[in-house]
């Protein structure tokens, strides 16, 4: 099971693609912006789907968000959606003060 990753200084650089963020901001009314500052809260890493890709859990304006990522030169946010009940499970059971 995924423990709590502590929270992480804001990346020096974070990047993505202006057209998924503004999928993202209309759809869940969040901005890729929102979304990194979470990185400096303490959340959840899953499994990577790859070496350098990672799903992180964060919670953002009261919703948990799987947030789709790379490390390369970059942290790189690929994309954002609401946790399904699973994640938000999962979240909730790494952060049991949280809820």
């Amino acid at each position: 099971m995924p423990t709590g990753f502590p929270a992480e200084g804001i990346y020096s650089s974070v990047v993505w693609d202006e057209k998924d963020n503004d999928r993202n901001k209309d759809k869940y009314g969040v901005a890729f912006e929102d979304i990194e500052s979470g990185f400096a809260q303490p959340h959840v890493r899953v499994v990577p789907s790859g070496p350098d890709d990672f799903t992180a859990l964060i919670k953002v304006n009261g919703m948990i968000f799987e947030i789709r990522c790379r490390f390369d030169l970059h942290l790189t946010i690929l994309a954002a959606d609401i946790a399904t009940k699973d994640a938000q499970e999962i979240y909730d059971k790494s952060f049991p003060s949280s809820g």
